[in-house]
């Protein structure tokens, strides 16, 4: 899926003396890693004689050690906790940032380059764990991610000015095969090989600009890492942009979250943090950043070149012509002229409905952009109406803000449940309601966006998202049990014991299997089987560890992948599982089942060609528990 460079032509490239590469304990820490017989000991004498890398070292171990109750502040226990390969990774990318912060191409902004790369391995981190990978590889990648880019300007400064210049309007890789018979993206996964980076990471680094024509399985951990690598790239540039620019950036990037299943809450926690943490590193890795708005303001505001005029007709000439038009639905008579004078001060246009029941009825089958209702109104109740309201196609794409009356407030919660979008409690004062109309602009513009950039896939945004929960529920899910399924297990499985392998690290696999499962099945039906299956799912998903996957592997057999587990403790970690199920209760139409357990357990030893070399070792080991008695567990030898 890669396509690198030709051995010959890299070499040439690198006989010039002009790309980018690591320098000084980077490159010597490259060089210590391609020998079986390194020691760690090696590792921390190498980074400690750089003083600037051990610190940021320690500072990245201790970021990654959520719910450590005590900062890690030994350079030995920070290497271990990251693992050799990760502190190689980490120390090249920061060599290459630290040894390339200028060159020879005019066209070339290398401040902003690396400013925008360091958002990008910064959102990586924020977002490892929708990866399903480590925070450290991932910013490593992220930061490098571009690096091709550089390359190109290094090696040929004049011409790739001319390049960049006629990138504004055309694809830029395009244009890089035209002129140099290659793109950045070939050249930079060819040099990140080199380096050392693994494979998987190479595949998101050079796909992630278009992660939709990868070809990568649905699902599956690869195609999610070069989403993710893709949404940090657009933070990063949201992060580089001005304002008008920012505007026009959210739509595709709030897509992009949520092919990640990233909610609106947790999107603003996480550009907080990362932009926090990008002005941090900045500061102390001497890159320019700038200041951001908390993501939920960047979110509420209205379009720069659209937004409202808060100056008097004096200041102003003339008030603005109105954007949108608001439908008013079964508003009190004494409340209709404050509320029109308000929303036309604002610049809108107030739509007056007849309040009549016929009136109340026809008004949410042809609503305006925007509908604010009275939930007191007479003949209609407010959650009949959002439900009438959200049956027909402009419906479905309206802002429904509801008006209550004090004392309603435990009706709030039934009126957002039938469709409406936001509830105020009256009085309403002219800053709240310019806050919720701009709200209401800003989403009606971005679900505009969004339905432009997605016609021709979906028809909209509500289908977009049903269609997209279905998938992801088909690729990475059992129905039954609700576990991960047989296929996502088994690529977590693999992804893991890469790792493992590259790193030097423990591993261990569990298979675990219900112990005369048909009679269960023939005693009490096979309802009562698939009651067991739930159950038995929710009792292993208690009973595991944080970093453990737990997945159903077929028919009455589960599994699990034990990540820095070495044998004794697969060992510990079955047997507790055993136990626990032995003395569970489950139950089945008030009847009590009894369930045992025969689990085999095996760990990483260092002879497996692959990962199902391992699964094999545990179904080896589950087989013996299961002639020796059941109800036991075997670790395989």
């Amino acid at each position: 899926m890669i396509t690198l460079l030709a051995p010959d032509r890299y070499h040439s490239l690198k006989a010039t003396g002009k790309l980018p590469s690591p320098k000084g304990v980077a490159l010597s820490i490259i060089k210590l890693l391609q020998r079986d017989d390194f020691r760690v000991s090696e590792l921390v004498r190498l980074v400690q004689s750089d003083p600037a890398i051990a610190g940021r070292l320690l500072k990245f171990a201790n970021a990654a050690a959520f719910g450590r109750a005590r900062p890690i502040v030994s350079l030995q226990r920070a290497i271990v906790a990251l693992g050799a390969f990760r502190v190689r990774d980490l120390v090249v990318g920061l060599s290459v940032m630290h040894s390339h912060r200028s060159g020879q191409c005019s066209g070339f902004d290398y401040g902003a380059f690396w400013a925008h790369s360091l958002a990008t391995g910064i959102a990586c981190q924020e977002l490892a764990h929708f990866a399903q990978t480590s925070s450290e590889e991932l910013f490593t990648i992220g930061l490098l991610a571009r690096v091709g880019e550089l390359a190109l300007a290094s090696l040929y400064p004049d011409e790739y000015t001319v390049v960049l210049r006629k990138a504004k309007e055309n694809d830029l890789a395009a244009l890089e095969r035209e002129s140099f018979q290659m793109d950045h993206r070939q050249l930079g996964s060819t040099m990140l090989a080199e380096w050392g980076l693994p494979e998987m990471l190479l595949e998101a680094a050079y796909h992630h600009e278009q992660p939709d024509r990868a070809g990568f399985r649905d699902g599956s951990r690869v195609l999610t890492l070069t989403h993710s690598l893709n949404l940090a790239r657009s933070l990063a540039e949201l992060c580089m942009a001005d304002e008008e620019a920012r505007w026009r950036l959210l739509p595709a990037l709030l897509t992009r979250a949520a092919r990640l299943g990233i909610s609106g809450d947790a999107l603003n926690d996480t550009v907080d943090r990362m932009v926090r943490r990008w002005r941090d590193w900045g500061a102390m890795l001497q890159v320019r950043t700038q200041e951001i708005p908390p993501f939920a303001e960047v979110l509420a505001a209205s379009p720069p070149s659209q937004r409202v005029s808060t100056a008097s007709p004096e200041q102003d000439g003339a008030l603005a012509s109105p954007r949108l038009q608001v439908q008013l639905v079964g508003i009190p008579s004494p409340e209709l002229p404050h509320l029109m004078q308000q929303i036309e001060s604002l610049g809108h246009l107030p739509v007056l409905i007849d309040s009549s029941a016929e009136g109340l009825n026809h008004a949410p089958r042809q609503p305006t952009q925007i509908v604010i209702a009275d939930m007191d109104m007479p003949g209609l109740k407010p959650t009949a109406f959002c439900r009438i309201l959200r049956q027909t196609p402009a419906g479905k794409e309206s802002y429904a803000l509801l008006l209550t009356s004090p004392g309603n407030e435990a009706l709030i919660l039934e009126a957002i449940d039938a469709g409406a979008d936001d509830v105020l409690v009256k009085p309403v004062s002219i800053q709240t309601l310019r806050v919720r109309l701009n709200t209401a602009t800003r989403m009606l513009l971005l679900r505009e966006e969004i339905q432009r950039e997605r016609r021709g896939i979906m028809r909209s945004t509500d289908e977009f998202a049903v269609a997209h929960k279905r998938l992801l529920q088909a690729a990475l899910t059992d129905a039954l049990t609700q576990l991960p399924n047989r296929r996502h297990g088994l690529d977590f499985l693999a992804a893991e014991w890469a790792f493992a392998q590259s790193n030097s690290l423990p591993m261990a696999c569990l298979l675990l299997d219900i112990d005369h499962f048909k009679r269960i099945n023939d005693t009490h039906g096979h309802a009562a089987g698939d009651a067991v299956l739930r159950q038995l799912a929710d009792l292993l998903k208690r009973a595991s560890r944080v970093e453990d996957l737990v997945f159903r592997y077929g028919g009455e057999e589960f599994a699990a992948v034990l990540p820095n587990a070495t044998a004794r403790a697969a060992a510990q970690i079955a047997d507790r599982i055993r136990n626990l199920v032995e003395k569970y209760t489950f139950l089945w139409e008030n009847r009590t089942i009894p369930v045992t357990l025969s689990i085999g357990a095996a760990s990483l030893n260092g002879g497996e060609s692959d990962s199902q070399r391992l699964i094999q070792a545990a179904d080896a080991a589950l087989y013996q528990a299961k002639q020796s008695g059941r109800n036991r567990v075997v670790v395989a030898r």
